[in-house]
């Protein structure tokens, strides 16, 4: 997901892996399909441009 890379590149990526745990998941694509509205917006909030 670009969107998560242009996080780690901001260093963000302790807040990123943080989003990931507070969702229940290791990774974005463990994402069940009605979480994934609610996780970019978060990802928004942490500055990510999707």
């Amino acid at each position: 997901m670009a969107a998560g890379a242009t996080l780690m590149d901001a260093g963000k990526v302790n807040e990123l892996i943080a989003l990931l745990h507070s969702f229940g998941v290791q990774a974005v694509m463990d994402l069940k399909p009605e979480q994934l509205g609610a996780f970019a917006t978060k990802m928004r909030e942490l500055g990510a441009k999707i």
